[in-house]
């Protein structure tokens, strides 16, 4: 099935600067990558100054010879909440949301029909998971969302407009992992803001961080020098989720700029357009109450090397990547694949392993995640 893909799209930069791994981390990710059988393997150590150091193995695409690059782009799949949640912060520095403004106030006049259970759900339980919003959408939702060929924000209207005449899942309150719950705070970012998500995401996080080589959807239909998506088996596919739920999961861009996000989540000094953001940084981390102690756009988890961490992954299937952070520690590690299953799984999580690893010989306490 086709899969339409959001226009907006950063010029292609390659003079970012990259800094080469340390030769034992780069042996390792060449090592990690041919002994789980993938096709590609991005891994990364990013402090508060940004990319600290960054290694590369692999092809671009299988059956072909081209190599994969430090400047190429991944997809960044569910890791594209964590930019939603900042963009939202944005906004609520602005004034313009508050955690808690509810559905209706924000899209009640637009979906005259709202089912009232969903009326005082609120911007914050959908970005924690705990809205009531469905794990899946309907069938009939989902295939309407495919075929439609209006813009992302129309698609993305209506999407959510058809799940909001519906009664929530029972389980508000409850954590439910729902791409459908960003795709209606995407929805009310929009409202709150008078912009197409995808704009404002690039002109209120993105620019402001100096991320410049971005996009929505298949890479290589933003640039075609990008990697291919890869099934399980290997088997080249460009394929990905329907722009409706862009703001849960359709984000791409090379994971040094990736690296530049990740920093100001560390804390980093922001640039002015950010500091507002900067400013929330503190609630957008913060654990929830009940398990799984989920943040705004992240998870957490307590861990040996890094003490409290955020962390995510993200995948369409043909993509994997997942995000490491220590706030406490000021380092995160990232890892990134243009291959999906669980193979590519496994060897993100070592390549992280093996990144936290390197980082220990400065003196932080090495242990296995």
């Amino acid at each position: 099935m086709m899969v339409l893909v959001c226009a907006i799209s950063g010029s292609f930069v390659s003079s970012q600067n990259v800094n080469a791994a340390p030769q034992e981390l780069s042996a390792s990710v060449a090592e990690i990558r041919v002994r789980n059988k993938i096709t590609g393997l991005v891994v990364a150590i990013v402090t508060k100054s940004g990319l600290d150091s960054i290694a590369v193995d692999g092809i671009r695409q299988q059956g072909k010879s081209n190599l994969i690059t430090a400047t190429d782009r991944m997809h960044l799949g569910s890791c594209t909440k964590a930019f939603t949640a900042t963009l939202c912060a944005v906004l609520v520095a602005d004034g313009k949301l508050k955690w808690t403004s509810t559905v209706e106030e924000l899209l009640g006049s637009d979906v005259p029909g709202m089912h009232a259970d969903w009326k005082s759900v609120t911007l914050e339980e959908l970005l924690r998971h705990r809205s009531g919003a469905p794990s899946a959408p309907s069938t009939e939702d989902w295939k309407e969302a495919f075929s439609c060929t209006d813009s992302p924000k129309e698609c993305r209207a209506t999407f959510v407009r058809s799940m909001l005449v519906r009664a929530p899942a029972p389980t508000r309150a409850t954590f439910a992992y729902s791409n459908q719950g960003y795709a209606i705070a995407g929805r009310m970012i929009e409202i709150a803001s008078g912009k197409d998500f995808e704009s404002l995401l690039a002109e209120r996080v993105l620019l402001p961080l100096t991320i410049q080589d971005f996009g929505f959807g298949i890479p290589t239909k933003s640039n075609a020098n990008s990697p291919s998506g890869h099934a399980e088996d290997s088997t080249p596919r460009d394929m990905d989720n329907p722009n409706s739920i862009a703001p849960a999961g359709t984000l791409h861009m090379p994971v040094g700029e990736w690296a530049k996000f990740i920093a100001f989540h560390l804390g980093a000094e922001p640039p002015a357009a950010l500091a507002g953001a900067a400013s929330q940084l503190a609630h957008l981390h913060a654990r929830g109450d009940i398990e799984p102690f989920e943040a705004l756009g992240w998870m957490t988890a307590d861990r040996a090397w890094g003490g409290k961490v955020l962390t995510h992954s993200g995948s369409n299937t043909l993509w994997y990547c997942v995000a490491w952070l220590s706030p406490e520690k000021g380092f995160a590690v990232l890892a990134a694949s243009n291959q999906g299953g669980d193979a590519a799984a496994k060897a993100c999580d070592e390549g992280c392993a093996a990144a936290i690893h390197e980082f220990s010989k400065n003196g932080v306490a090495a242990t296995k995640r």
